[in-house]
């Protein structure tokens, strides 16, 4: 039985990158949709607020802790998460996977340009893996027609970078009617891998202020440095009031 903490009501896994990785090929072998979800502050504030996102939560079946914020309330209230696990670190070990087992990847979401630019640098990198297709979040095409493309591609990895809460939302609508076995909402790292954002430097991430970074670089994040105090706050309070759970 996987060990999890509960963050504002929302279960998070208490797992590291490689022991989180090591699961993804059974779920291939065994056509058993697997469902990873980057936990950080705000996504747990969102679903606060709004029930979908709420139920896409508890529906995934690997929430692992994506922000500093998750990492110091676990400390502060005595739960076991160390070590933050980025999305984009994510994303760039499933691809490794997908090259070495032969599977094919589908892209869904972001600008035209970024998610074209961010095929062409996966080709680059990653010499040998399937890209079955890609759509871009701005495309005028049904969700019915987006959910038949992916199933016809084939693709056993679908990535969706639509942002939150919009991304969250159409996985939980759709994920049961696609044929992909891995699901992860991706956020911004469609903009990373195409070259448009850059990561910040190895020093920063290492003290855990990639997100600081991030929100200084670009002033539309900037208010995901607010949220922050807010967050603490609010699950401090919500761990004294469901100690015993």
């Amino acid at each position: 039985m996987k060990n999890t903490e509960k963050i504002l009501g929302i279960p998070v896994d208490v797992i590291e990158l490689d022991a989180m990785m090591e699961e993804v090929p059974n779920y291939l072998r065994k056509s058993k949709k697997m469902l990873l979800t980057s936990i950080n502050p705000q996504i747990l504030l969102m679903a606060k607020k709004d029930k979908e996102v709420q139920e896409y939560l508890l529906t995934s079946t690997h929430p692992f802790p994506d922000g500093i914020g998750i990492i110091k309330v676990s400390k502060w209230t005595g739960g076991a998460i160390k070590h933050r696990v980025a999305g984009i670190d994510v994303m760039m070990e499933l691809l490794k996977i997908a090259t070495r087992l032969e599977q094919s990847v589908f892209l869904f979401g972001a600008h035209p340009d970024v998610v074209r630019k961010a095929v062409e640098n996966i080709k680059n990198d990653y010499k040998d893996i399937k890209i079955a297709g890609y759509i871009d979040g701005y495309t005028t095409k049904t969700d019915a027609e987006i959910v038949q493309i992916i199933n016809e591609s084939q693709a056993k990895i679908l990535f969706v970078a639509l942002g939150s809460p919009r991304q969250e939302k159409w996985l939980l609508k759709h994920y049961n009617q696609l044929n992909s076995v891995i699901f992860q909402n991706v956020g911004g790292s469609f903009d990373v891998l195409s070259g448009e954002v850059k990561r910040a430097p190895q020093w920063v991430i290492q003290l855990n202020l990639e997100w600081l970074y991030r929100s200084l670089s670009n002033p539309k994040r900037f208010h995901r440095i607010l949220q922050l105090p807010v967050f603490v706050v609010e699950a401090l309070l919500w761990k004294i009031r469901h100690r015993d759970e």
